[in-house]
């Protein structure tokens, strides 16, 4: 694979990532957020005091203006391990920003320049080099409508239900888990914190939302041939989440970990889009997948 290759794959994989771990598509305030416990004879759901945390934690963070985040992700493509380290900064309250920056791509021995990358009314800018030769600008726009007609895909109504890499999102797919269990109390960046593991079937996962929501997410994930992941999240004490990894399981056909570690809850972001100079519109670009024709 080349580089060029491997520096699209990585950006792909970071975003299912961000897609799979931060389902990438708001639950309604409707949706039941509570574990799937086994019923008693009784007919009333027993929950144990693990799915009682992961529920628990889904409420607490439904209420987020911002936070920012670490996010490592490491995915293997052809025998080959691309891995990638980024901070993010997100801002979901009054509207969606995101801003995404990745220094350096590394697939096997070799290393790669990175990419950045902005949310900014219904509009993502992209600034990575291979693009950058192409467009004769720094940055390339993508209208998340356009995008959307051209990859089949939803984007726009996953942006405004969604607010990808949202952690209340995430708390709520996490509470379909049926063996999440207690690890122990950890320190995450040096913040007190319990650890709990388990594992989610995505069909399950997914029942948690609404079903435009679930058809959205299905297009991504029926792509990717996964079934379930793996997870690992640590809580602390205000029921805020510090730390999330998720796994593919040994026999997927894409394989990838990525780890959130998350920080500044509620703190003030600043998100703008590049100066409109430095810009060029993807969708008049040829030869990229987006700009063809759908």
């Amino acid at each position: 694979m080349t580089a060029r290759a491997s520096r699209y794959v990585a950006g792909a994989a970071a975003g299912l990532a961000l897609t799979a771990s931060l389902t990438g598509c708001k639950a309604d305030s409707g949706q039941d957020a509570k574990p799937s416990g086994s019923a008693t004879p009784e007919g009333r759901v027993h929950l144990t005091a693990a799915q009682e945390a992961l529920s628990k934690s889904a409420t607490e963070t439904g209420d987020l203006k911002s936070f920012r985040a670490t996010m490592t992700t490491s995915t293997v493509v052809s025998g080959k391990t691309t891995d990638l380290k980024g901070d993010l900064a997100f801002q979901l309250q009054p509207k969606p920003a995101m801003k995404f920056d990745v220094p350096a791509i590394k697939t096997g021995d070799s290393s790669a320049a990175g990419f950045n990358e902005v949310l900014v009314d219904n509009t993502i800018y992209l600034k990575i080099p291979a693009l950058a030769k192409t467009a004769g600008k720094p940055w390339v726009s993508f209208s998340l409508d356009q995008l959307g007609k051209a990859t089949g895909v939803d984007v726009k109504a996953m942006e405004d239900q969604g607010h990808q890499a949202d952690p209340a999102l995430n708390a709520k797919m996490l509470t379909a888990s049926k063996d999440v269990h207690k690890v122990g109390k950890e320190t995450v960046d040096g913040v007190s914190t319990t650890h709990y593991k388990g594992t989610i079937a995505l069909s399950e996962g997914l029942s948690k939302l609404n079903a435009e929501q679930k058809t959205q997410a299905q297009k991504i994930f029926s792509q990717t041939g996964l079934d379930k992941l793996k997870f690992d999240t640590w809580i602390d004490g205000k029921q805020l989440p510090r730390k999330l990894t998720l796994a593919t399981p040994a026999d997927a056909k894409l394989k990838f970990k990525t780890a959130m570690n998350y920080k500044g809850f509620n703190e003030p972001v600043s998100i703008t889009a590049p100066p409109q100079s430095e810009v060029a519109d993807g969708m008049q670009l040829k030869g990229l997948p987006s700009a063809s024709p759908s």
